[in-house]
């Protein structure tokens, strides 16, 4: 499990840098390494970007984040999940 989760960790971390490139955003990884539904959100924002490496590392991520492996990633997390504490986007 340590592995999967060093894994992730690396994988936000590369999610970190490549959305402050894009979009000038920055995203807490060590949260979203913790919280699904920041996860979620996180993975949301990058569904409005046009990089193909942020799509990649989104699916990648999806196989790997322990309570997100179950999900799909596809053009509907456009759409905050009804119990999404963040109401449109993150702060």
């Amino acid at each position: 499990m340590s592995g999967e989760m060093e894994i992730l960790f690396s994988l936000t971390g590369r999610m970190h840098v490549l959305l402050r490139r894009e979009t000038n955003r920055i995203i807490d990884v060590e949260w979203m390494c913790a919280d699904a539904a920041y996860a979620r959100e996180v993975l949301r924002l990058v569904s409005f970007t046009q990089s193909d490496e942020l799509h990649k590392l989104a699916e990648r991520i999806l196989q790997v984040h322990p309570e997100l492996i179950k999900e799909e990633y596809h053009p509907a997390y456009r759409m905050a999940p009804k119990d999404s504490k963040y109401m449109s986007s993150l702060r």
